[in-house]
């Protein structure tokens, strides 16, 4: 179903809109699948094991993982911030500044739990391929179609579905604040699927707006794979 967009796409609209172009749709459930084939090829290496396994995490691991969320909001909140430089549609303007908003609060709590727990950011060094996807494929997208598509689209699609396999392993204090971000993670995904419907009219324009999520999907099971050898040596 097509979405029925309104002349303004504000925060408040867009948090409460259900509906999307079909392409978007498409595209959702190809990253999907493809998350789903690197889960079943390499269960193992998903951020969680199956359900039935579920435990605390050590303090090693917890601190490992913390380190790469909050490192992660804290990317967000520098390439973001580049792209409004470049972002002609004011609508995308507007709601990526709410965006940069959200993810500056995320990075100011998750920190405040790493250093909680003795660990420092600046101690930490992202792998490779963490930076190939983070820095610099988020920092080098073109224009607000490929960076909605990647980031709003594919990347926080992901997150969603990463949050909500890793919050059984967390602490109390940490789950409560990860409950605090989630709905924000689902405001920008949401975010990405009403502003493709709107500016991706031609053929060619959600053509690349698949390209640029599916790019994602293979950068991010490559840095989780990396990721998760790292965390399977500290368990």
């Amino acid at each position: 179903m097509t979405a029925t967009l309104s002349p303004e796409l504000s925060p408040e609209n867009v948090s409460t809109a259900y509906t999307w172009a079909a392409f978007v749709q498409e595209i959702e459930s190809e990253i999907e699948a493809h998350r789903d084939r690197a889960f079943t090829e390499a269960r193992e290496q998903a951020f969680a094991p199956p359900e039935t396994e579920i435990k605390p995490w050590p303090k090693e691991r917890l601190i490992e993982w913390l380190s790469f969320q909050t490192y992660y909001e804290y990317q967000a909140i520098l390439f973001i911030s580049r792209w409004l430089q470049d972002t002609p549609e004011t609508d995308a303007l507007v709601l990526l500044c709410h965006q940069i908003e959200d993810e500056s609060n995320h990075f100011r709590w998750l920190n405040r739990h790493l250093e909680a727990m003795g660990a420092s950011l600046q101690d930490w060094q992202p792998l490779p391929e963490i930076k190939a996807w983070v820095e610099t494929f988020y920092g080098s997208l073109p224009d607000t179609i490929s960076r909605l598509a990647a980031h709003n689209l594919a990347g926080e699609s992901g997150a969603c579905r990463s949050f909500a396999s890793i919050l059984p392993h967390l602490p109390p204090d940490l789950q409560k604040t990860m409950r605090k971000i989630m709905p924000d993670e689902q405001f920008h995904l949401n975010l990405g699927r009403q502003i493709l419907s709107r500016y991706c009219k031609t053929d060619e324009q959600k053509a690349r707006a698949r390209h640029y999520a599916l790019q994602v999907a293979d950068l991010e099971s490559q840095a989780i794979t990396a990721f998760n050898r790292k965390l399977a040596a500290l368990a």
